[in-house]
């Protein structure tokens, strides 16, 4: 997210409505994403796992942060971070004891059986 000009505020907020992932900004908008990871796909898709009941607690969650740190002047907007990662390339990535630095030099951003990440804008 840094890469495409957020400023992360909080990573794995919570407060008594529920927890966000990460909040970020960019310009006037307040971006509230919710990341999902699977290994694999035996329990479905990360992205079936948001449902009506998780984006509500989301959206709960979301207004009392925005309440309680008297940003009601910034845009609201929701985006979800899907993210499947094979084992054997988080076993590499261990090895190697660098996240960023490890994918890079392992060439999973070209090997899509390794890594997809799917970053959904404005998703609620």
């Amino acid at each position: 997210m840094k890469e495409e000009g957020y400023f992360i505020l909080h990573k794995n907020y919570r407060n008594k409505y529920g927890e966000i992932d990460i909040i970020a900004k960019k310009g006037r908008n307040l971006i509230f994403t919710e990341v999902k990871t699977r290994t694999n796909l035996e329990y479905g898709d990360p992205l079936e796992t948001i449902n009506k009941l998780k984006i509500s607690r989301i959206k709960r969650a979301a207004s009392f942060y925005i309440a309680s740190k008297k940003l009601s002047g910034f845009n609201p907007s929701f985006n979800v971070i899907s993210i499947i990662i094979s084992r054997s390339f988080i076993e590499e990535i261990a090895i190697k004891e660098s996240t960023l630095q490890a994918i890079t030099s392992l060439g999973a951003l070209k090997d899509s059986k390794n890594l997809k990440i799917e970053h959904i804008e404005d998703a609620f």
